[in-house]
Parts: C-alpha cells; sequence; structure tokens
C-alpha cells in the first residue's frame, strides 16, 4: 500500500495503459481531456454523474465521454456520485482525483495504491453495485447541446515544497 501525493495521475495513467484487463472506475468529475488522464479500453467500466446539472456545470464533457463510448467503454450515469475509486488490474486507487485538467495540473491531492486482494474485489464490487442508468451515444450527443465549460479559477499547482514549508513554521 502507498499514498501518492507528487503528481498522482502518473501513477494511474500508466497502470491503466499498461493493464491488460478490463478496468472499473467510480468517478464524479470527467472533464476535458479525460480520455487522455484515463486512456480506458474496451470493456472498462465507468460511473460518472452525467446527470443534466452535471453537464451544465461543466464537471462532466460529454464530447470526452463519446471518445470512451467509441472505444467500446461502457458507461453509466449516478447522480450525485462523488466517489474516486480506480480498480486497474490487481490494484486499486482510491483518493481525491476527479478525472480533470484541474486535478492533473493544478489541485493538491492525495490517492492510496492498494493491491491487497480482498481490497480490490471489495472496490470491484462496490464499483458494480453503481451501474445504473447506461449512457449510449446518442444520449451523449444530446448532453454535448448543453455542456458549458466549467469556470475555474485558482493559481498555479502548488508544489510539494511549499505545501511542507507552510508546515514546518
Amino acid at each position: 500500500m502507498k499514498l501518492l501525493t507528487d503528481e498522482p495521475w502518473k501513477a494511474i495513467t500508466r497502470a491503466v495503459r499498461k493493464s491488460p484487463g478490463k478496468c472499473r472506475v467510480a468517478v464524479a468529475y470527467f472533464g476535458r481531456a479525460a480520455s487522455k488522464l484515463l486512456p480506458l479500453r474496451r470493456s472498462s467500466v465507468l460511473v460518472i454523474d452525467f446527470s443534466e446539472g452535471a453537464v451544465r456545470a461543466g464537471q462532466v464533457c460529454p464530447n470526452e465521454v463519446l471518445r470512451l463510448l467509441r472505444r467500446g467503454v461502457e458507461v453509466h450515469s449516478v447522480t450525485n456520485l462523488h466517489a474516486k475509486v480506480f480498480v486497474v488490474g490487481k490494484a486499486v486507487f482510491v483518493g481525491s482525483t476527479n478525472v480533470s485538467q484541474s486535478s492533473a495540473n493544478t489541485l493538491v491531492e492525495a490517492v492510496v495504491h492498494c493491491a491487497d486482494p480482498a481490497l480490490v474485489r471489495q472496490s470491484v464490487k462496490f464499483v458494480e453495485s453503481l451501474l445504473g442508468e447506461h449512457i449510449t451515444p446518442e444520449y451523449a450527443q444530446q448532453m454535448a447541446k448543453i455542456y458549458r465549460p466549467p469556470k475555474i479559477t485558482g493559481g498555479a499547482r502548488k508544489t510539494r515544497t511549499a505545501i511542507n514549508s507552510k508546515t514546518s513554521h
């Protein structure tokens, strides 16, 4: 088990690219360029909040969802989802990361990476328990008409040095 605090997206993306099999992911936000951060393959499962409110707020980008659907990824929607659980191969990543550029490049994130078989099985069961509204390409195209990019304000990415120096005073 390991706590990833320095660029957890590099580890998640690398693990997904290397994983030969089906990934199972439940994550609240799926923003612009999300299909590059989380390059899921055919037969993988993604559960997101693809509600009208989430799309209008820019939390989920329908064009990114369409990219995954074209790859053969199964996508489901659960309103009010806030989980961030990524089952990749024989490991699981659980933490604060949404699939967004702000998560990858600006926000200070923390993710636990664990290969404990029991936790991986529990995580698979959790993601699969969320399989609800199945998203079709037609529905995603319809949602693209109401999408509004998020209005995010904030500074540059905080570095671990800056974070550590704050706590040492």
